[in-house]
């Protein structure tokens, strides 16, 4: 635990998890129930709150974020240099107090930037006083069966939100559907399309979906300003920290526009102030949640959904068919996080198919911001932390570097392979790497072969390209 606070009516707490003494992540605890926190895969949507309204709007010139957090949307909002003012409102004094307590690569505290103002109050009562109009409007919003919370997610509030922009200005906002019996995303998502007829729904590779709502029809975007945020260095590292990496990863996590939401939510109630109880307090049925994101997140469906949209036709510049690779990518990585998918047939698709590394690392086991803190421990470090060895191994291989690969998955082998899957990846990686003869060896001390569906896929793969001989029975 790094704080706890006795708030005025919640108590706080502040846990970090650590990885080789550096900080990994961080948990918001309020009440003892777990608000935000930073790990990579939640990072990633909570920048993107920033990132894809501020790519769509480059000309954002003021921004406002309702609801703290653990401030990393703040803090993506922050790397645009365009920007001249963030409003940041939230309800809790203890939560903006610990805005100093995070550390972590590329943060600093957001509340310290001088383009920033905050507002001790709660987010509906702002928008309600305030006639101030925003190019973008977002939030790190708590989850939306808190007591307490419902308000953040119906109509009237999203029809504040839009209020509260400028003509052509953009509101971003949270839909975890995992948290949610599919009915009740339904009735959210139709509030925001109430609210937002040029609505839109985006995803990386899981179940925190993202809406978004344009006011007014929205401009085409010139290349060079979608491609602006890899002009800048540190925009560049913030994004590829998150697993985006190149400008055509962010058409590619579309998944459904107005018209598909209108087809979806036919029939549905919205989620209003006078009808909260459209969520109800029954746990989420992670069966259906997988049916209903089945029918978004495939490659096929999103990417006739986007050729056919007219609003990604106003938006985005002529793609042609570069975006392609990233919807595959994208459904790949999702099925992999909700099935019992072939690691090493993901993994060789990715590193002779993408250029891109982020995927290598998460189907490893590891992910950018993980590999950050080895690297920097390793560089220090006069002999490397077992613990480390694996994502090492992971990042030269992202690289497509197999001899480094090679040679820090030797070095866990000599402190002991913790499973069969090491042994495996290293004859993986030995074969790559053009030594044949290694990976024999190396095969060898499994003993006599025990075939399953990951060990007959890659002797067979490896037999035929490389001339690999796997061990006999």
């Amino acid at each position: 635990m790094i704080k706890k606070i006795e708030g005025y009516s919640d108590t706080l707490q502040l846990l970090r998890r650590d990885l080789l003494g550096q900080p990994l992540y961080y948990r918001l605890l309020t009440n003892a129930f777990t608000m935000s926190d930073t790990r990579y895969q939640n990072q990633r949507y909570m920048r993107l709150f920033a990132y894809l309204p501020l790519t769509l709007r480059p000309e954002s010139e003021e921004a406002l974020l309702i609801c703290f957090g653990c401030g990393m949307t703040a803090n993506a909002l922050l790397h645009d240099p365009h920007l001249k003012k963030v409003d940041i409102v939230d309800i809790s004094k203890e939560v903006l107090e610990l805005a100093r307590d995070y550390v972590g690569p590329g943060y600093s505290n957001p509340l310290t930037d001088p383009r920033v103002t905050t507002y001790l109050q709660d987010g509906r009562f702002f928008l309600q006083a305030s006639a101030r109009q925003y190019d973008v409007i977002t939030g790190e919003p708590p989850p939306p069966k808190i007591a307490g919370t419902v308000n953040l997610y119906t109509e009237e509030f999203f029809r504040l939100m839009n209020a509260r922009l400028k003509e052509g200005g953009i509101a971003t906002f949270w839909l975890p559907i995992n948290q949610l019996k599919v009915e009740e995303a339904k009735s959210i998502l139709r509030a925001f399309h109430n609210a937002f007829p040029n609505a839109s729904v985006w995803a990386s590779s899981d179940y925190e979906w993202i809406m978004m709502g344009i006011k007014g029809p929205g401009r085409r975007l010139a290349k060079e300003e979608m491609r602006r945020w890899w002009d800048d260095p540190a925009a560049r590292t913030d994004l590829a920290r998150v697993g985006i990496e190149n400008p055509e990863q962010l058409p590619a996590l579309f998944l459904m526009d107005a018209p598909e939401i209108e087809r979806l939510t036919n029939g549905t109630l919205p989620l209003t102030d006078y009808f909260p109880k459209r969520l109800s307090d029954m746990a989420a049925d992670p069966a259906e949640t997988d049916r209903f994101a089945m029918e978004y997140m495939p490659a096929t469906g999103a990417q006739r959904r986007f050729r056919a949209s007219e609003l990604m036709g106003r938006l985005w510049p002529e793609l042609g068919d570069t975006i392609d690779p990233y919807f595959v990518l994208r459904a790949t990585r999702y099925l992999s996080e909700t099935r019992d998918t072939n690691k090493m047939a993901e993994l060789d698709t990715y590193l002779r198919k993408y250029s891109v590394q982020s995927p290598v690392l998460e189907v490893l086991g590891s992910d950018p911001l993980r590999l950050s803190i080895v690297k920097d421990v390793a560089h220090d470090a006069t002999a490397l932390p077992r613990e480390a060895l694996r994502d090492l191994a992971a990042g030269a291989l992202a690289g497509h570097d197999f001899e480094g690969a090679s040679q820090f998955l030797e070095a866990k082998r000599s402190q002991g392979f913790a499973n069969r899957g090491d042994i495996l990846l290293l004859v993986y990686v030995y074969c790559m790497g053009g030594h044949v003869d290694k990976a024999e060896t190396a095969a060898a001390a499994l003993g006599p072969d025990r075939s399953d569906r990951l060990t007959d896929w890659l002797w067979g793969n490896l037999q035929a390209e490389f001339g690999f001989r796997p061990p006999s029975n």
